[in-house]
């Protein structure tokens, strides 16, 4: 069991400028199902792409500001204490934005398996990852490998 604390300002593991989003990542042991991370979306943010995962559950807390939520077919502003459950394949596809002049704290909690599949429709691409890209590779063993694909048009066969 391991303790963390998701309110503190530091540190933030990646900062995707171009995104206007930094996160922050918890710890966990290899063999764990469940991940957290905390991402913050700066004002104006347009967020990460829209996308789906076959292989993972995902749930999202809001614990500041009023993010915007796009499922693919809507879009709701939403606020502090809201929760968004993402299950897995189309019912879960889901992207956050900020358009308002505050910031955004999302606590974004995760159980998957590997492989992971990831679905991006808007852009037909789709990509797989056979072990967590976060740890390192095993010694002569699968070295996580992310292999991207093109998606089928759809309705095609």
């Amino acid at each position: 069991m391991g303790r963390q604390n998701f309110l503190r300002d530091e540190p933030w593991n990646e900062l995707h400028e171009d995104l206007q989003i930094r996160t922050r990542i918890f710890d966990r042991q290899l063999d764990q199902m469940l991940s957290a991370s905390l991402h913050e979306l700066l004002p104006g943010s347009p967020g990460f792409r829209l996308h789906m995962h076959y292989g993972a559950e995902e749930m999202f807390f809001v614990v500041r500001g009023t993010p915007t939520l796009r499922n693919g077919q809507t879009e709701e502003q939403l606020a502090p204490g809201d929760v968004v459950h993402c299950p897995e394949g189309r019912d879960g596809l889901h992207t956050f934005s900020n358009p308002t002049n505050e910031p955004a704290r999302i606590l974004a909690v995760s159980a998957g398996r590997f492989p992971d599949v990831v679905a991006y429709p808007e852009q037909g691409i789709a990509w797989v990852a056979t072990r967590n890209a976060d740890f390192p590779a095993p010694q002569h063993g699968d070295p996580g490998i992310i292999a991207r694909f093109e998606l089928p048009a759809e309705g095609g066969g």
